[in-house]
């Protein structure tokens, strides 16, 4: 999933760069961190994140597909995020908190799976196999009802 990070930039050596994912605060959760380094950031907001989403879930409150990010620029047009003056989007793979994998065995006609797989081949960023592509194709119809 993609969660827009706005990033306050230190004033001095002294002080680190300040980083907040404001995606969480919809669900009374905040996701703050900070990095020593531009270097640092990415590994920092992922672990930060990562957390927050591990108990969002295991508060039995929140579901991984209810998590939803409004983007980028409307976080950054938000007074309340003044001083986060640059912004970035980091891809997290949240499918450790959807439960344990499980085998099924399904039948599709093999025009189907010819399709699917030119897909998943077509966008290697959006999916990273057949089994993917099916798990994203499922949650999309489940949330449209």
């Amino acid at each position: 999933m993609f969660f827009s990070v706005g990033v306050e930039t230190p004033k001095d050596e002294n002080t680190a760069y300040g980083l907040i994912v404001p995606a969480f605060s919809a669900y009374d959760y905040g996701c703050f961190s900070a990095a020593d380094t531009q270097e640092q950031i990415a590994s920092m907001v992922r672990e930060a994140i990562l957390l927050t989403v591990e108990d969002m879930v295991s508060s039995g409150k929140w579901s991984v597909d209810q998590i939803k990010d409004a983007g980028h620029l409307v976080y950054a047009a938000n007074p309340e995020y003044a001083d986060f003056d640059s912004w970035f989007v980091i891809d997290i793979d949240l499918s450790e908190f959807e439960g344990k994998q499980q085998r099924i065995n399904i039948a599709l006609p093999d025009t189907l799976i010819r399709r699917i797989d030119n897909r998943v081949k077509e966008n290697p960023t959006a999916y990273r196999d057949r089994s993917h592509f099916i798990a994203e194709a499922a949650r999309h119809e489940l949330s449209s009802n």
